[in-house]
């Protein structure tokens, strides 16, 4: 069974890990479909089964079902740091085994609190248990494999409307880093050439795959270069404060996650000012994420600074399909400041 499961998540679920069974509508979707377990196990009896017979094996199968998905939850942690395939199949054996350990469990504490049960041995009763699980674990893990091809079509959506979007950037970034460089041929010919290669960087990483995950030093690299070709064009104007020595660096990330940030950044909070102000990033892991928050001055009421509400609307759905409710990106401003601060399950690239 693990080999059919094995085979079917290399052609559908590339870069794309199983849901959170932390998540209550799965948990809803899991006792529905125990349930109906159930009621379809009933029709096999000889004879109609009576309500006693079907109230004992619903508590028993419920009972059963949270205990897998609790499982899955508490090791989901674990498991998300695997390769994708190795979550999939990894999720199905522990929901077997954790059926067979709960299986047995309750056949050995049946006599005890006088519950009737069948002659057959704790064993016997587990394995059979982990048997009928494991078909309807492939069953539902079929659904979501489906689902997850349906998810990657999307993806494949939101890549394209990041490249897009990046289309529309380019020119402009690009006219005014050739400016910029042309201006300091003359007068600072070496940060002229870090600028040629700052900017080569920035678009040889912009070519990336937008579903491939990369570190967060690599991310952060490419995010200090475009500060830097900012820096060289804005001058005094625009101040950069980095706190990120906490971050995991081999921690991964999407690619192009930070730059849009920034760049809206650079866009309402310097560059609609004339006096300018300060860009601070902050990051770090806590317990089981990666925080990174982006801090910029507020456009000036009046301001025509526009145009990156799409950058914002693309990273939230790249995040949501690719990590679930497991990412997030959240913005809001205390009228002085305005914050994005991006949440990500921590990860570590091998």
């Amino acid at each position: 069974m693990s080999g059919m499961l094995e085979k079917e998540l290399q052609e559908e679920s590339r870069g794309v890990y199983p849901p959170s069974f932390c998540n209550w509508q799965l948990v809803l979707a899991v006792i529905v479909i125990t349930e109906l377990s159930v009621v379809l196990i009933s029709f096999g009896k000889d004879g109609p089964p009576g309500w006693e017979w079907l109230g004992l094996a619903s508590l028993y199968a419920q009972w059963l079902a949270l205990f897998c998905t609790s499982g899955l939850c508490i090791t989901s942690g674990w498991t998300s740091r695997w390769s994708v395939t190795g979550a999939w199949v990894g999720n199905w054996l522990i929901v077997v085994m954790l059926a067979g350990v709960f299986s047995f469990a309750a056949r050995r504490a049946a006599p005890l609190m006088g519950i009737p049960h069948g002659a057959e041995p704790a064993g016997q009763f587990a394995l059979a248990n982990m048997f009928i699980v494991g078909l309807v674990a492939l069953g539902f893990f079929r659904y979501l494999l489906i689902r997850t091809r349906w998810r990657a079509e999307l993806m494949a959506q939101a890549e394209a409307r990041v490249q897009a979007l990046q289309a529309r950037i380019r020119p402009h970034f690009l006219f005014n880093s050739l400016n910029t460089i042309a201006s300091l041929i003359p007068t600072d010919p070496k940060n002229a050439e870090a600028a040629i290669e700052d900017l080569a960087d920035i678009f040889r990483g912009s070519m990336r795959r937008a579903d491939q995950p990369i570190s967060f030093a690599e991310e952060l690299q490419l995010a200090r270069q475009y500060l830097d070709m900012e820096q060289r064009r804005l001058g005094d104007r625009l101040e950069i404060k980095w706190q990120v020595d906490e971050l995991p660096a081999s921690a991964a990330v999407l690619p192009l996650m930070l730059q849009p940030l920034l760049e809206n950044a650079v866009a309402h909070g310097i560059q609609s000012r004339g006096e300018g102000g300060t860009i601070a990033v902050y990051g770090r892991a806590e317990g089981e994420q990666v925080v990174v928050t982006i801090a910029n001055p507020v456009a000036p009421e009046g301001s025509s600074a526009s145009g990156h509400g799409m950058a914002l609307d693309n990273i939230r759905e790249r995040l949501r399909l690719a990590f679930g409710s497991r990412a997030s990106l959240i913005t809001y401003d205390d009228n002085e400041q305005f914050y994005a601060v991006l949440s990500l399950p921590l990860v570590q690239l091998k």
